[in-house]
C-alpha cells in the first residue's frame, strides 16, 4: 500500500488520481491522506499575508513524520527549499501553464469600473497595469469556489490557471492571457511527487511518470526565482519552455504602474539558463528603481 498525501480540495484529489492511477497500473494499491494545511485554516486571509509554505508544509510533515509514502502538489505551492529529509521525485508532463480570465470578455474589451478577481500579487499588478482603470479585489477558496463567486455575480471575470480548468474538465468561458502580458508563476501547470530524498525504490517506480523536459523547465524558473528573489504569492512571473535542446523563457514584474519583461532563448544547464533570466530582469529592475 503506497499512502499518498495532499490537500483535500477537488483540484489536490484529480491531481492524486494521475499519481494512483499510474501506480494502480503497475500493480500497487494506494490510499489517499487528506490534509489541512494553513492555507485552508485561514481560508478568508489573502495568501500573501499567510507567508510561504502554507499549502504544503504540513502536507509534507506527513511523509517526513512516516504517515504518508509520497506527497502530491501543484508544484507552484513548493517553496524553494524543501526540508533535507526531502526531494522531489517526479514531475508529471506539464498541463498548459497559462493564466486565463473566466469572463464574457477578453481584458481589453472589459468595461471600465468592472470587477475582477484574484487572489494573487502578480495577476493583481498585471491586470492593474494593463487596465488602470479596472478593479481588483481579493478572492480566495478553492477553485469550484471561486468559480461559484463569479457565476453569481460577485465578479465580473476572475484569473485562475488554465492547468485546473482542464483537469476538473469545467465548462465553462474563458480568455487565455498572453504570457507577456500575464507571464505565468513558476511551476504553473507542473505536479510534483515529493518523497523522503533517500527513497531511490519509489523514485525509480516513478520513473516513468517523470517527464525530464518538464523537470528542466521547472528547474530553470526556480532558479530564475532564486535570483530576483521571488516566490509563491510574488509580483514575479516566469515561464519556461524546453524546444528540443534550448530553453526559451520569460520573466516579468509588476508593481502595477511600471512592468518590466525580458526574454532568453539558451542550450545549456536549466539552473544556468534560468540564473542568467533572473539576473537580466534584476539588472532591468534596478535600471528603473523597480526593486521590491
Amino acid at each position: 500500500m503506497i499512502r499518498i498525501a495532499a490537500r483535500n480540495s477537488q483540484l489536490s484529489q484529480v491531481q492524486v488520481k494521475v499519481v494512483s492511477d499510474y501506480l494502480n497500473k503497475l500493480g500497487y494499491e494506494t490510499e489517499f491522506i487528506g490534509v489541512k494545511t494553513k492555507a485552508d485554516l485561514f481560508a478568508n486571509e489573502p495568501l500573501y499575508k499567510l507567508g510561504k509554505g502554507v499549502f504544503e508544509k504540513e502536507v509534507n510533515e506527513y511523509v517526513i513524520r512516516g504517515l504518508a509514502d509520497l506527497a502530491v502538489h501543484s508544484m507552484k505551492d513548493l517553496t524553494s527549499n524543501l526540508s533535507e529529509e526531502l526531494d522531489i521525485l517526479a514531475t508529471v508532463k506539464r498541463d498548459s501553464p497559462y493564466d486565463v480570465l473566466v469572463s464574457k470578455k477578453d481584458v481589453f474589451d472589459l468595461d471600465s469600473g468592472s470587477v475582477i478577481g484574484t487572489s494573487s500579487i502578480r495577476r493583481k499588478n498585471f491586470m492593474t497595469f494593463l487596465r488602470p482603470d479596472i478593479l481588483v479585489k481579493d478572492l480566495r477558496g478553492n477553485i469550484d469556489t471561486r468559480i461559484k463567486k463569479y457565476t453569481s455575480g460577485e465578479y465580473v471575470g476572475i484569473i485562475i490557471a488554465e492547468a485546473s480548468i482542464l483537469r476538473l474538465n469545467l465548462n465553462i468561458n474563458y480568455f487565455k492571457l498572453n504570457p507577456i502580458d500575464f507571464t505565468p508563476e513558476a511551476n504553473q501547470g507542473i505536479i510534483a511527487v515529493v518523497g523522503k530524498k533517500n527513497d531511490e525504490r519509489t523514485r525509480k517506480l516513478l520513473s516513468e511518470l517523470h517527464d525530464q523536459e518538464t523537470f528542466n523547465e521547472a528547474i530553470a524558473e526556480r532558479s530564475t526565482m532564486e535570483i530576483v528573489g521571488g516566490g509563491c504569492h510574488s509580483p514575479f512571473g516566469v515561464y519556461f519552455e524546453q524546444i528540443d535542446d534550448r530553453l526559451l523563457g520569460i520573466a516579468s514584474f509588476s508593481n502595477g504602474k511600471k512592468k518590466i519583461t525580458v526574454t532568453i532563448e539558451r542550450k545549456g544547464n536549466p539552473k544556468d539558463v534560468g540564473h542568467e533570466l533572473g539576473k537580466l530582469l534584476l539588472g532591468e529592475m534596478k535600471n528603473e528603481n523597480l526593486i521590491p
